[in-house]
């Protein structure tokens, strides 16, 4: 079956990342609403007047300090628009509603209405684009494509490496070697107690899996000429296409999860097969 890109994906929807991305900045930026105490704000104003209750500020005293401090800006009408963009910015005003309380201090819920209705919105773009929510580990709420593979390795895996699992398909991670290293590196020690196990399970998965990990820079230096683990072709590969590797390793990595995971299910299918035989 032939593989669809996301743009294909995109196209068969019928969604318009451009319409979705007005519609969004409107509502955040533009729609107005009574707060209860007779102010008409819009969304991104009502975060400015709450700004102290976001957690994640930092050392941050207002909202002009903190996207100034981050370097954090979105356009009306972006020259550079693409779908990182979007989600990027779903990230953002998702993160800074969040964590607000709708309710003013006198119990007034008339700022509920468009607080919920863009939360919803921000719900339904990021379903619709194959996008997925989770987690990162200072409790910030990220959007990463979907990958079965992914969630089902993250579900079986211990807690402390799970979220960075899913987070490997974070746009942020795009281009970020050292990013992507870090978390195969994880998966790799990770690996490494059920070599053995994976061996007896399918050898030439395991003699793959860590010859990239052993020789892609990953768990040693394969890039300096004074290491002893030197591989020259690896220290000559152009950032682009080691990251490419990098994405197969970690594609493989999931893989051989699953695979171990399969081994108990196996014996299970394996008793019943016993026990329908008998029945008959």
């Amino acid at each position: 079956m032939e593989r669809r890109n996301l743009a294909q994906i995109l196209e068969d929807a019928e969604i318009s990342i451009e319409r979705e991305y007005e519609r969004l900045y409107s509502s955040f930026y533009c729609q107005r609403t009574f707060d209860g105490f007779g102010n008409n704000l819009s969304l991104y104003e009502y975060c400015q007047m709450n700004f102290i209750s976001i957690p994640f500020r930092g050392t941050c005293l207002t909202l002009d300090d903190f996207e100034d401090f981050y370097n954090i800006h979105f356009d009306r009408n972006p020259s550079d628009f693409d779908l990182n963009y979007l989600i990027r910015f779903c990230e953002y005003t998702y993160n800074m509603l969040i964590y607000l309380n709708p309710m003013n201090p006198m119990g007034n819920l008339s700022f509920n209405a468009p607080y919920q209705i863009y939360l919803q919105q921000i719900y339904k773009v990021v379903e619709e684009t194959g996008y997925m929510y989770s987690q990162n580990k200072k409790g910030i709420t990220i959007f990463v494509p979907k990958s079965p593979e992914a969630i089902s390795v993250s579900e079986i895996i211990e807690p402390e490496i799970s979220y960075r699992i899913i987070e490997y398909n974070h746009h942020m991670l795009q281009g970020d070697i050292e990013g992507k290293k870090e978390i195969l590196k994880l998966l790799a020690d990770k690996m490494e107690s059920k070599r053995k196990e994976l061996k007896n399970i399918n050898k030439t998965m395991e003699t793959n899996i860590f010859m990239l990990f052993n020789y892609l820079n990953i768990r040693h230096d394969n890039c300096s000429k004074e290491s002893p683990k030197y591989v020259e072709y690896v220290a000559n590969m152009p950032k682009r296409e080691l990251e490419q590797w990098y994405d197969e390793t970690y594609q493989l990595s999931l893989l051989a999860f699953l695979e171990l995971d399969n081994v108990e299910r196996n014996k299970k299918i394996s008793e019943l097969k016993d026990l329908i035989g008998k029945g008959n």
